[in-house]
């Protein structure tokens, strides 16, 4: 969706100029497999940039992914997958493909990867297994989507029509507001999926400092810029969540304050050392004035460490929202899902979200934790990159499909528009058919 994302697909024989690579058997393919992980609880994104640090203008895409899926389990681990899907017929560049897959795994520390083929050869197979990669040819993507055919075909960042349109737009936008940093938007933006907290937090709040630099954004900008925001303090809290039965609320709170003033673990114990040695050489010079009979003093010495803390007002509300997902993992672990739904496809006025398939995740305990995720947001970056995101607080709460559904009936047609959007119907927050509570 990002010029990115096309620049580094086109090196690898992408679809012709002018054809939309969502249109295409090779994109199509890519949002079935995508739709399948979303159907089984997993946050799905397609065609995800990989960057190349320290890569010279023009290079700073290494490839992309294909689709990335972020699992959470009960318990709220994190765990990340990725598909490489092959469209072409034929065992050409097979063996190619899944050790250049090992290598990737290791790369970007993926805990699993799958190749995706129409079929797939025992030798391929048995490759496969010795490397640990998972393999799905199209029979069992077919006995796979026949559980899952009640999900909208395209939905948000699954191809959604709505969300492509903003994307798209937002990359034009961006062009025109020299403030915002395009490290910072591309990271929001595709390279957070792969990030731990201290990250996420430290580009989020760096967002804000931008956007208070720029001012006002435009709309659709605004809302989608904010959408990534959001989703990635949704994930940096899960994953600080799932790490509360081995360390306390406090262990957490002071972790991220250093983490978040530097990377390098090393630094405050070197400091910490330095106070040690002037506290030392303090006190001998005071011992040394009192044995000469002067009057004992008491004497602060400043601290090194505590000079370079800089203070964090939003660590109390953050880490508060983190108790509160632990709290509550049954709901918890769908929150990331609910927030994709619920910023890319309903405040950019989609209708996959009313699917009935997705209504366990828009329950008056998701919106809860989701408001209180969008305070945290408003903590860290500020009113202005948080504002858009208003109109979630009138989200229309439904309760959800109640008893057993037959999830092999196709979605019916939805009401709204039919083909793709050029973005010009943008919808923003206040959206036709919500209602406050």
């Amino acid at each position: 969706m990002t010029p990115s994302t096309n620049r580094s697909k086109s090196n690898r024989g992408g679809p012709p100029p002018g054809t939309d690579r969502a249109d295409t058997i090779g994109g199509q393919l890519e949002r079935r497999i995508a739709r399948i992980e979303f159907a089984e609880g997993a946050v799905s994104r397609l065609r995800v940039p990989v960057p190349a640090p320290g890569a010279t203008a023009g290079r700073e895409v290494l490839t992309d992914i294909d689709v990335l899926s972020l699992d959470v389990d009960l318990r709220l681990r994190v765990s990340r997958s990725s598909a490489e899907c092959k469209s072409g017929r034929g065992q050409s560049g097979e063996p190619q493909t899944l050790v250049w897959l090992a290598g990737f795994r290791q790369l970007l520390e993926l805990d699993r990867v799958t190749l995706v083929r129409t079929s797939i050869s025992t030798r391929g197979r048995e490759l496969a297994r010795r490397l640990n990669i998972a393999t799905l040819d199209e029979h069992t993507i077919e006995q796979r989507e026949t559980t899952n055919r009640w999900l909208p075909d395209r939905f948000a960042h699954l191809d959604g029509f709505e969300c492509s349109a903003a994307e798209s737009k937002t990359d034009g936008q961006l062009r025109g507001l020299p403030a915002l940093s395009s490290p910072i938007a591309q990271f929001l933006r595709g390279d957070a999926l792969l990030a731990d907290p201290p990250a996420l937090i430290a580009a989020v709040e760096a967002f804000g400092d931008d956007v208070v630099a720029q001012g006002a954004l435009p709309e659709p900008a605004a809302t989608v810029l904010a959408g990534h925001a959001l989703f990635a303090i949704v994930l940096a809290a899960t994953q600080d969540a799932g790490t509360l039965d081995s360390r306390t609320p406090r262990q957490l709170r002071e972790k991220l304050q250093r983490e978040l003033v530097t990377p390098d673990p090393t630094l405050f114990a070197l400091l910490d050392r330095a106070d040690d040695l002037v506290r030392h050489v303090l006190g001998r010079v005071h011992k040394a004035y009192v044995d000469a009979g002067a009057e004992p003093l008491r004497i602060d010495a400043p601290s090194l460490r505590e000079s370079i803390v800089r203070p964090l007002p939003f660590l109390n509300d953050y880490v508060d929202f983190v108790e509160r997902l632990r709290a509550n993992p049954t709901v918890a672990r769908d929150l990331l899902q609910t927030t994709e739904l619920a910023c890319f496809d309903l405040m950019l006025g989609g209708q996959g979200w009313a699917s009935p398939a997705f209504g366990h995740l828009f329950t008056a305990e998701h919106k809860g934790l989701l408001l209180v995720a969008l305070r945290c947001l408003e903590r860290i970056a500020g009113p202005q990159v948080a504002g858009p995101l208003n109109g979630l607080q009138a989200m229309k709460v439904f309760s959800g499909q109640r008893g057993v559904p037959d999830r092999s009936i196709p979605p019916q047609a939805l009401t709204g528009r039919a083909g793709q959007s050029d973005g010009s119907a943008f919808v923003h927050p206040t959206i036709a058919g919500l209602e406050p509570e």
